[in-house]
């Protein structure tokens, strides 16, 4: 007991210790992520109810990733010029646009033009607010700061599902669509009153000028990119088929348990389960920082490949729930980690990197749900998870030799 209380007090000392700045941004993360962590779990339900191909679902849902992607880069060249904060609140404010069309959409072409729009603003939230909390970390506190910005946001996906069962069994899930709008607006009051952690370069028109002019796009960042050689082409594959499997988790999870007679509550408490570790990811990046980042990726892409194959064996609620909370702690692992190497490969341009991995993520994100949608056709659903759990085993290798 005496040992507990010595943990919980070294916890909370190090949590005095985190900057305002990084616990406010954390706040408005909370806060913005729990209106989409409300409607996730259902969304892939919600699209199939619309169009019964799961290639198409996949396809839907991967468009915003495909916006975001072409847009990474840029973003993070651009946030290097403008600042991080201009551009958080700009895309905030989106926000207000976003959610309404969701909700108003009743044509497949308006919601493949809420996608895009989506993935655009969103990338001009997450990019800026990663690099930010890279710019206030000192070096040996990274991953450990990083851990504590993404569990803020872990809270809301984790709570969220329960709050969307709940109210996706009394009102129509186009209603819930409405709090992107209220979660972003309340968000920016907050980051409204953080200090910039650079100072602007240049205005919002200069800096685009440069980025489309002067760098030529996305020539510079890639330029920048290949430097980081053999490391860098490692931390892509890690990144890259870590994001696409856990992306093709979140769209297929709900559509097989719901094909097998799961309710709508189940599917809430399932993904509940499935996000619960990552609100301790700045535990596990605190021990990525002491006990070496390659052995965290080694443990994690272990466990989630091991459970993955798992799933696709799992015919009722019960073995789903369970092996879904170990997929989602190996994930949750692997994580922080990531972002520890990306953060050394950093340097002076920490917003370029940030938005080039960013870019990668999103593609992986839009090719996790593209190939899931036509495994699950031509095969089955579960069959979808056999697809991660390779991919994951190439993590297992590639994380030995980082």
């Amino acid at each position: 007991m005496d040992l507990r209380f010595k943990e919980m007090h070294r916890i909370e000392k190090n949590l005095k210790k985190v900057p305002k700045s990084l616990k406010m941004l954390s706040l408005a993360f909370l806060i913005y992520t729990l209106s989409w962590g409300i409607i996730l779990p259902f969304f892939s339900i919600y699209i199939h109810s619309i169009i019964p191909s799961y290639s198409q679902v996949g396809f839907i849902i991967s468009l915003m990733s495909i916006a975001a992607a072409v847009v990474s880069i840029v973003m993070g060249d651009l946030i290097d010029k403008v600042g991080r904060k201009k551009i958080i609140l700009f895309s905030f404010a989106n926000y207000l646009i976003i959610g309404p069309l969701y909700a108003m959409t009743h044509s497949i072409n308006m919601l493949i033009l809420a996608r895009i729009y989506n993935g655009v603003a969103a990338i001009g939230i997450w990019v800026p607010s990663i690099t930010y909390v890279r710019d206030i970390s000192p070096r040996n506190k990274r991953a450990e700061y990083i851990g504590y910005f993404y569990t803020a946001s872990s809270i809301s996906y984790c709570v969220g599902p329960l709050i969307g069962a709940v109210l996706v069994s009394m009102i129509d899930i186009k209603y819930m669509f409405y709090m992107l709008g209220v979660g972003a607006f309340a968000a920016s009051l907050i980051i409204m009153k953080i200090p910039d952690s650079v100072k602007p370069k240049r205005s919002m028109i200069q800096g685009m000028k440069d980025v489309f002019f002067k760098d030529r796009l996305m020539g510079k960042g890639i330029k920048d990119y290949m430097k980081e050689k053999s490391l860098g082409v490692k931390i892509t594959f890690v990144s890259f088929l870590s994001k696409m499997s856990s992306a093709l988790l979140v769209m297929i999870l709900a559509l097989y348990i719901n094909s097998i007679g799961g309710s709508l509550w189940q599917i809430g408490v399932v993904y509940f389960v499935v996000y619960l570790p990552f609100v301790f990811q700045f535990a596990f990046g605190e021990i990525a920082d002491h006990v070496g980042a390659k052995k965290m990726l080694a443990l994690g892409s272990v466990l989630s490949s091991v459970f993955f194959v798992a799933l696709f064996f799992s015919t009722n609620i019960v073995s789903i729930l369970i092996f879904a909370f170990l997929v989602g702690v190996g994930f949750a692992i692997i994580s922080p980690v990531i972002s520890i190497y990306i953060s050394k490969m950093a340097g002076r341009n920490r917003g370029e990197i940030t938005g080039i991995y960013g870019a990668i993520d999103e593609i992986a994100a839009f090719t996790g749900p593209i190939l899931a949608g036509l495994i699950a056709d031509m095969y089955g659903l579960n069959f979808a998870f056999v697809l991660a759990a390779i991919a994951m085993s190439v993590v297992v290798m590639v994380a030995m030799k980082v």
